[in-house]
């Protein structure tokens, strides 16, 4: 084995090791049966390479998707829904998932609100107006959440359901795109990397057979 067939072994199970590091905590196609949700789709996913696959065709829809996803005012049933989508978009599982920790018991408020006040303010630049939430409105429907007495408010609920899902389309549409050009701009240059050391590594073979092979003379 060349200097450089060893460099460019090294760097691939490098690689590999780092990304193996990163999805330790996300299901993987060993241990997706461990999880409490996951494995009823544990069978099915299995079946599917895309679903494990991190190139970018696989990898950019679960960005974007897994972007909006999070943002979503879906707290508690992300997971399944992220498994869902996998399945159906022919996305990487482990990014779908691993985008969904953004959304969390210390966060989701800050980004229900945000993404409320972008969808509201969206929706008046179309000339709808929408009502802003208040802070007494915000305990009401979160003392309602938790009992669940949606009866007198629902109408209220689904005005804030659809501005907030509208916002939150917005900013994961937004930061989906912002994440994926890296990551393209990422799989890009580590192509081309090992594009070169390929490069390196034939030309270093094809140099002994053109030193072997004898010059031509004018007789022959």
């Amino acid at each position: 084995m060349t200097s450089e067939e060893s460099e460019l072994n090294e760097t691939k199970w490098r690689r590999i090791r780092r990304v193996k590091r990163w999805l330790r905590p996300l299901p993987r196609r060993a241990n997706i049966h461990r999880y409490p949700i996951l494995k009823v789709f544990a069978e099915a996913a299995r079946k599917r390479i895309y679903i494990w696959s991190f190139r970018v065709e696989n990898a950019v829809p679960a960005i974007y998707a897994g972007s909006i996803l999070t943002l979503m005012p879906l707290f508690g049933i992300q997971i399944p829904l992220a498994a869902l989508l996998a399945l159906l978009l022919r996305a990487n599982l482990p990014i779908l998932v691993g985008l969904q920790v953004v959304s969390n018991p210390l966060t989701v408020l800050p980004i229900w609100f945000a993404a409320y006040q972008i969808g509201r303010n969206f929706l008046s630049v179309l000339g709808l107006h929408v009502d802003p939430l208040n802070r007494e409105e915000v305990r009401i429907m979160l003392d309602n959440f938790i009992h669940g007495a949606w009866g007198e408010k629902f109408q209220h609920l689904s005005t804030v359901f659809g501005v907030t899902s509208l916002g939150a389309i917005i900013m994961g549409t937004f930061f989906g795109s912002i994440v994926s050009v890296a990551y393209r701009i990422v799989a890009r240059r580590s192509a081309a990397s090992y594009a070169r050391l390929r490069h390196k590594i034939h030309e270093r073979k094809m140099k002994p057979h053109s030193a072997a092979s004898p010059p031509k003379t004018k007789n022959d």
